[in-house]
Parts: structure tokens; C-alpha cells; sequence
């Protein structure tokens, strides 16, 4: 597992502004720990953070779309579709019945990777199935930094602050 890439859902990602400071400094530490490194993102967990982004005013995705456009350009995350692995284990795996359909996708794709799961989303956290996939959050995560420019644009991007509910639904 140590060399398998991991995978990070919207939480994980809009965690970076999220309104709970731990849980901002657990997926920041995440993002500048891996920033050399990968990560994998699925398309639709993508389209579940402009989802979020869209309801926020014109002046906040301004500041917010910068470090976002920069950050998914120079690190390297990689994003594709569910597998048809991922997609018959969705709809036939008893162990993922208690998950919504569109995190039923995810969380078999996470199986069938059989790779690290980082997320913030008490849904996943709870699923048993995924448990031996599931990165334990650092007690005290430290927040290391972007490159300089880089760091600027996220510090700019703060601005907005994503509120728990907002994320109810990813």
C-alpha cells in the first residue's frame, strides 16, 4: 500500500477551506506533503467541488478559482472515471448498501484500488468495508506550504470558508 497512489474525495479537498480550523490544518498538511507527489480524484468528486464553489458569490470564486486552478495544474492529480469494476461493485456490494449511490461509486473504487482514502466525509469514516483503506487524520497535523506563489493564491483564497453543511451532501 505504501506505493499505491492515494485517493482524496471533495471533502478532502475542500477541507483546505474548511471553516474548522483542524479540519482545515489535516487536509492542507495532506496537500503540501503531497504536493510533489499524486493523488486520484474522480471526475465527479472534482464536479462536487464546483458544485460548492458555484453557490459561493462571483468575488469569492475570484479569489478561490486561482490557487484551485493552479493547485489541480501543478500537482499531480490524476483524474478519471469509475472503472466497470467500481461500477458493478456499486450496485451489488451489500457491504456498501448503506451509502448513498454516488458514494457507493466511490467507495468501490476505492476498494478496487485497494489504495489509501483520505477524506473528511463521516459517511466514508463510518463504512466498514472501507476501514482498512482509510488514512487515520493526524491528531496534530502540521500545515507545511506551497511553493511561494503557490502559497499566495491559497492564502488569498481563504476568504472563503467552507461551512460543515456545505459538505453534507458530497
Amino acid at each position: 500500500m505504501p506505493d499505491a497512489i492515494p485517493i482524496i474525495d471533495a471533502s478532502w479537498f475542500m477541507g483546505m477551506h474548511h471553516e474548522n480550523s483542524h479540519v482545515r490544518a489535516r487536509s492542507l498538511a495532506f496537500f503540501t506533503q503531497h504536493y510533489h507527489r499524486q493523488a486520484w480524484m474522480s471526475f465527479s468528486q472534482v464536479g462536487i467541488c464546483d458544485a460548492i464553489i458555484w453557490k459561493k458569490s462571483r468575488e469569492l470564486q475570484d479569489l478561490y478559482y486561482p490557487f484551485m486552478d493552479v493547485l489541480h495544474s501543478q500537482m499531480r492529480i490524476q483524474r478519471a472515471g469509475y472503472s466497470e469494476a467500481a461500477l458493478q461493485r456499486a450496485a451489488t456490494c451489500d457491504a456498501l448498501a448503506g451509502l448513498s449511490p454516488e458514494k457507493r461509486l466511490l467507495a468501490a473504487q476505492v476498494l478496487d484500488c485497494q489504495a489509501p482514502f483520505h477524506t473528511n466525509d463521516q459517511d466514508y469514516l463510518g463504512c466498514p468495508a472501507l476501514k482498512p483503506w482509510l488514512v487515520a487524520p493526524e491528531a496534530s497535523p502540521v500545515p507545511g506550504h506551497f511553493p511561494d506563489s503557490l502559497q499566495q493564491l491559497y492564502e488569498a483564497s481563504l476568504a472563503l470558508s467552507i461551512q460543515a453543511q456545505e459538505l453534507e451532501h458530497v
